[in-house]
């Protein structure tokens, strides 16, 4: 009886290996026929798609960034690149950004209080943004000025200057329930309707750049990349960069909880597409990377996983969500970015502690011991401070 048992454990463990190992060899052939050099496949694309929408799954992200400016600096692409759109910079900064890009030297304190006024009020510090800019500057002094490159903050402006409240900040949120719609209309009108063939990059993460999800009644989710996808059909193509997924297991109740970027909302983790498989795919081809268009392929046929799971059509796929997926290194070798302290100055302190009274009220000591601080310089010295690279730790093996 125990023998029959063994045998039986070790045939239906045999089925469940066999059946993986053909999932992951189905992804690894469409690797082997679809499977381009991701900066060959931009190319390609934008010869005949006017905006990429990318979404780096993580602001936090490291990789991308590394990608953008390999794309900005690729000679298939000089000259081709007219716009890159930043989802992370408001629109209030534009003045400030043209300073930068048309100062004789690279002055980065230009860029100051432009990563300084993010809407969480604590300032928005990854050194990939900053790199980026630096990378595109130095791409333009090389370029007549009918082919350099343009960045543009699309973000709804917050004014810091006129929020005194907590009242006054949760109305500020409010205005982003047309977030998207606000950045479809700057981007749409930058690239002149897509009348005169200019071509543009939107840098944003996923809530921006999913184009066609729809709720289990067919209405659809609209974000910014759906907007396009509806409107301006054949003119917008969105990729996704591989990175951890975001899966969602229940919506915590909003009045008690709210977030500009959503999450204080959710119950979640962190997970690898289809169990791992996808990510066994890329290691059987030497973890190359590598662009896999998603339609008609399996990676595009593989179920939706993502913002809007918990509610969405049935047989919805990721070929809903996205039209390529780019794979720049495994899971386990992708990082966190740097993260710079130099909008951290002297005058911009005491309006940083003014955003975190008004934002934690009568919580605000709470929050200090929270964080290990008496005081809110014992709290900046804490948090403030220059972190170097780090490992992507968000997913839990």
């Amino acid at each position: 009886m125990k023998k029959c048992c063994m045998i039986l454990i070790f045939i239906v463990t045999n089925v469940i290996v066999n059946a993986q190992s053909s999932e992951v060899i189905g992804y690894a052939n469409d690797i082997k026929s679809y499977g381009q050099e991701p900066i060959d496949f931009v190319n390609s694309t934008l010869s005949k798609i006017d905006l990429i929408v990318f979404d780096d799954a993580l602001h936090s992200a490291y990789e991308p960034f590394i990608f953008y400016n390999q794309l900005i600096n690729s000679k298939s692409l000089s000259g081709k690149i007219n716009f890159i759109f930043l989802e992370t910079i408001s629109t209030t900064a534009q003045p400030a950004i043209d300073s930068f890009f048309n100062a004789k030297t690279k002055d980065s304190t230009i860029l100051i209080k432009i990563f300084q006024d993010d809407y969480t009020g604590n300032g928005w510090n990854f050194q990939t943004y900053l790199d980026l800019f630096s990378t595109v500057w130095e791409h333009n002094q090389f370029m007549p000025d009918s082919l350099k490159i343009k960045v543009i903050g699309v973000n709804p402006p917050v004014y810091w200057e006129a929020i005194h409240t907590l009242k006054d900040y949760e109305l500020f949120q409010n205005t982003l329930r047309s977030r998207d719609y606000f950045m479809y209309l700057e981007i749409l009108s930058h690239m002149d309707g897509f009348a005169e063939g200019k071509k543009g990059l939107f840098l944003t993460n996923t809530r921006h750049a999913y184009k066609n999800i729809k709720s289990s009644k067919g209405k659809l989710y609209w974000n910014t990349t759906t907007f396009f996808n509806q409107w301006n059909p054949g003119k917008v193509f969105s990729i996704r960069i591989h990175n951890v997924t975001l899966s969602i297991k229940s919506v915590i109740d909003t009045a008690k909880r709210k977030s500009t970027d959503g999450l204080a909302e959710m119950v979640y983790k962190w997970i690898k597409m289809d169990n791992g498989r996808w990510d066994s795919a890329f290691a059987l081809h030497g973890n190359k990377p590598m662009a896999i268009p998603l339609k008609n392929t399996k990676f595009g046929n593989t179920t939706y996983v993502g913002n809007h799971m918990l509610n969405v059509a049935p047989q919805t796929s990721m070929y809903d969500a996205y039209d390529a997926l780019i794979f720049l290194a495994p899971l386990t070798d992708l990082h966190f970015s740097a993260q710079f302290i130099y909008i951290y100055t002297p005058q911009f302190k005491p309006e940083l502690e003014r955003r975190l009274r008004l934002l934690k009220g009568n919580d605000f000591n709470d929050f200090l011991k929270e964080n290990h601080a008496t005081t809110f310089d014992e709290y900046v010295k804490n948090e403030f401070k220059y972190v170097p690279i780090t490992k992507n730790t968000f997913l839990k093996e």
